[in-house]
């Protein structure tokens, strides 16, 4: 895996304490210096345990990499909440995942005709608010599997495999990390609650959804740290 130097540099205290204390500042939050330094080690854990996470599914088996690729982006998530918003979590209702599904599959499952439900609150809805300015109701009732996977870039090639040169624009476009955190989700479901689709379709791999879902955690086991790094650069951080 690659080195993410600017997580990495994040994971000291005081440099995550100056780094918080330039974003509150910016923000115009008078208790700036007040609210990086109750925050700085949380964020260091978060970022840490979240860079754990990726770099332990990066060597484990397709069975567990949903799962431990899903509670990293959960945890780079509320790390990134916290530059925007010190007293995260407010209320418990940010707690919960903020999506839904189906736990109980119908006959012949198909997971690229799967579709992720948006719940008002939850940790996706809040981050989808306060990172990328998406808001509720203006976000969507729910995601479909096949147009999530169509608006990563890296999956194009797998579409094109099966469809040749027709290969269908996706609808409303997500920021990435939100598009990951769905197909996440949904694929941590699986594992957890179709354990029988889940086993067959490792061991049988009769499902073109195989080549979808291998493709799709090749690409997230990469792309999330940096998606995450590329976000808080953005926070516009002067390291010298």
């Amino acid at each position: 895996m690659e080195r993410f130097h600017f997580l990495i540099y994040l994971q000291a205290v005081t440099h995550a304490k100056q780094f918080l204390d330039t974003c509150y500042a910016n923000q115009g939050d008078p208790k700036h210096d007040l609210q990086s330094y109750r925050n700085s080690d949380r964020f260091c854990y978060l970022l840490s345990q979240g860079l754990s996470y990726f770099e332990t599914g990066k060597h484990a088996d397709i069975g567990l990499q949903p799962l431990l690729y899903f509670y990293g982006l959960e945890h780079f998530m509320k790390a990134n909440i916290l530059t925007v918003r010190p007293d995260y979590p407010d209320s418990t209702k940010v707690l919960a995942h903020g999506l839904s599904t189906r736990k109980r599959k119908k006959q012949h499952y198909r997971f690229r005709e799967d579709e992720v439900r948006i719940q008002p609150n939850g940790l996706f809805p809040y981050a989808a608010r306060h990172l990328f300015n998406w808001t509720y109701p203006r976000l969507p009732e729910k995601a479909g599997i096949d147009d999530m996977l169509r608006q990563i870039p890296e999956m194009a090639i797998y579409f094109h495999y099966k469809e040749g040169e027709e290969v269908k624009t996706p609808g409303a476009v997500w920021p990435e990390l939100l598009t990951h955190f769905i197909l996440l989700y949904n694929l941590s479901m699986l594992v957890r609650y179709e354990v029988e689709w889940w086993g067959e379709m490792q061991q049988l791999r009769d499902r073109e959804d195989f080549t979808f879902i291998k493709g799709f955690l090749l690409c997230t086991g990469e792309k999330v740290p940096r998606l995450v790094e590329e976000w808080l650069h953005s926070r516009s951080f002067d390291l010298s």
